[in-house]
C-alpha cells in the first residue's frame, strides 16, 4: 500500500491538501494477469513494462490512469478493509487531487517508480507472476488432457459383423453349412396294405 498526499485546489479556489490511499492486493493481480492470458490483452506487468521503456504521450497517461484508479481506494476505520468500487473511482478522479497526481507521475520518473512500487512491489509481483505462469501451465495440461480424451472418444466404434445368410460355404470345401438333407420316410403297415389292395384292383379289372 502507498499514500500519497496532496496539495490541490478545490473547485472553490480553495488549497486543500490531503492523503490519499493507492493498494493493489495480490489476488487482484492474479485476475487482472489471468483475464489477459484467457483474453489474450495486455496483462498489468505489460503496462509497467511500458512505463519503463520512456513510454510518453496520451499512451502514458491512459497507462497511468489505469493504475492509479484501479489501486484508488479507502480504508475502513477499523483497517480491516481496503474498499474499491466504481463510485469511490469516479469521485476521485473528479477531485482536483486526480489531477494533480497524474501530473506529477506522468512528467516525474522517480514518483512514478516509487509510487508503482509502493502499489506492487517488486517481490509482489515477482510472486504473482510465477504463480499465474504455474496455473497456465497447469490449465494448458489439463486442456490438452481433455482434447485427448475427446478425440479419444470420437474414434469410429467398431461396427457389429452382419451375419450372412446360410448356408455357408466354408473355404475348401465345395459342400454348404447346414445343407438340407433328404430323409426317407418309412412307410406304415396301413398305407402298405392299401398300396397292395390297389395293386390288385389293377389285376382284376384287366
Amino acid at each position: 500500500m502507498i499514500s500519497k498526499t496532496i496539495t490541490f485546489e478545490n473547485f472553490l479556489g480553495e488549497k486543500e491538501t490531503e492523503t490519499f490511499l493507492f493498494n493493489m492486493s495480490k489476488g487482484e493481480l492474479v485476475q487482472m494477469q489471468m483475464a489477459a492470458i484467457d483474453q489474450k490483452t495486455e496483462s498489468f506487468q505489460d503496462k509497467l513494462e511500458k512505463i519503463g521503456k520512456n513510454l510518453n504521450g496520451q499512451a502514458l497517461i491512459d497507462v497511468v490512469d489505469e493504475i492509479v484508479l484501479k489501486g484508488y481506494g479507502e480504508r475502513t476505520t477499523d483497517g480491516k478493509r481496503f474498499i474499491k468500487n466504481a463510485q469511490l473511482s469516479e469521485n476521485f478522479k473528479s477531485s482536483g487531487a486526480y489531477s494533480e497526481l497524474i501530473v506529477e507521475l506522468c512528467t516525474d520518473a522517480d514518483a512514478m517508480a516509487a509510487f508503482v512500487n509502493g502499489l506492487m512491489p517488486t517481490n509482489l509481483r515477482d510472486t504473482v507472476n510465477k504463480e499465474v505462469a504455474a496455473s497456465q501451465s497447469a490449465r494448458e495440461k489439463s486442456l490438452a488432457g481433455m482434447q485427448g480424451f475427446r478425440k479419444a472418444e470420437e474414434k469410429p466404434k467398431p461396427t457389429l459383423s452382419v451375419v450372412p445368410d446360410l448356408p455357408v460355404v466354408i473355404e475348401g470345401t465345395a459342400d454348404p453349412v447346414l445343407e438340407p438333407v433328404s430323409v426317407p420316410v418309412e412307410q406304415n403297415d396301413e398305407l402298405a396294405k392299401f398300396r397292395a389292395w390297389q395293386e390288385q384292383q389293377k389285376g382284376s379289372d384287366q
